[in-house]
């Protein structure tokens, strides 16, 4: 029987303006039964949903919620679809989508959230059109976000939107607009759910909770910690900075997720970008042997990931907005070792190696 049922029922019921005794009379069952098919915990025979639904002029696919089962499936299928499309780099695919889906579902705030996604990655600094994108696309992000905000019910989805367009906002040098957000969130992190959980959950509840908990705090940290190193004046604080943050990450992950799990949860795409630009960091410091070191960390995770970044769930779960086409491979080989700060070591064999066998991987994304 459909979970939409109970409610379905309830809403005829008081529309209709009985009680749930009148109903009981009406159908030759008990009170009781009334009141357990409000609640979901029970429903009524099969034999006796056809006169429900002939007594409130309703379809019987009304009355179970076949119609709203229908619409999540396929809000479901188009939230698949932008994933799919986002994962792939096909990120004008993805807003075209995304605003198909918006139009069809205009009270999907899930559908509308995916909108926004997909009008910021177009507008990512790594696109190669951004700056014309964000004069195209900055004022529908902004409607967007605020309309989700302000009608949303689902408080996390609002901060997360508040979060994102804080950060949009940032990016676009719009700091009065940001500070306005800023003051609308949470002051306190101690205050908070997400640091105060696990003091009453327990079992597989509290374990999955505390895993969460800890990986979203390590994200934080690591965001504040590379915020550090960009504006440090010194390339070898810079360098510890991001060495810190990596091993922070790893020792996080290795704690908390046995060797299934943790292979899972690492992203070696991040560790990916971490290693090129510390190694691009120690060209420009003249350190040759640390540059290799970390040219080929950087070109073994790439590598890693090249299989996994061509595989997205059926649901699109596995996703990520990623601004290109181009694969892990190709954006090392073509953004980074290209750079003239690898000069340095642009002749070495090992070098050439890493380079060389980039560029042989490199190839667009399947989607």
């Amino acid at each position: 029987m459909s979970i939409y049922f109970n409610e379905k029922f309830k809403q005829l019921r008081k529309s209709y303006d009985l009680t749930q005794d009148q109903i009981a009379d009406i159908f030759h069952v008990s009170p009781q039964s009334v009141s357990r098919w409000e609640t979901g915990a029970n429903y009524p025979d099969i034999e006796l949903l056809p006169h429900i639904a002939m007594f409130f002029k309703v379809t019987l696919d009304e009355l179970i919620g076949m119609e709203l089962i229908a619409d999540e499936k396929k809000s479901a299928d188009y939230i698949s679809s932008i994933r799919n499309l986002l994962n792939s780099g096909k990120l004008y695919d993805a807003v075209d989508t995304a605003r198909k889906a918006v139009k069809d579902y205009p009270a999907n705030y899930d559908l509308q959230s995916h909108l926004v996604q997909a009008l910021c990655a177009v507008c990512s600094d790594e696109t190669p059109e951004s700056k014309t994108n964000i004069e195209k696309f900055k004022n529908e992000i902004i409607t967007v976000c605020e309309r989700i905000i302000k009608h949303s019910t689902d408080q996390n989805m609002c901060l997360r939107t508040k979060y994102q367009l804080f950060h949009q906002y940032i990016k676009w040098d719009m700091k009065e607009e940001a500070k306005k957000i800023l003051d609308t969130l949470p002051s306190e992190i101690w205050y908070t759910k997400d640091a105060n959980a696990g003091y009453v959950l327990e079992g597989e509840e509290w374990r999955q909770n505390q895993q969460v908990r800890i990986i979203r705090f390590t994200v934080i940290l690591g965001d504040f910690m590379r915020a550090y190193a960009n504006k440090a004046d010194d390339i070898l604080r810079k360098i510890e900075c991001l060495k810190a943050v990596m091993q922070i990450e790893s020792l996080i992950g290795g704690a908390i997720y046995n060797d299934d799990e943790r292979d899972s949860q690492i992203s070696h795409i991040d560790n990916a970008f971490q290693n090129i630009r510390i190694a691009e960091l120690y060209c420009e410091a003249g350190d040759i042997e640390n540059a290799l070191n970390y040219t080929e960390k950087a070109t073994r995770d790439s590598m890693y990931h090249i299989d996994q970044m061509d595989k997205t769930n059926a649901d699109g779960s596995n996703y990520l907005a990623w601004s290109t086409p181009r694969n892990l491979c190709w954006i090392l080989w073509e953004d980074y070792l290209m750079k003239p700060q690898f000069d340095i070591i642009r002749n070495n064999e090992k070098f050439i190696k890493y380079f060389e066998l980039l560029k042989a991987n490199s190839h667009e994304l399947k989607q």
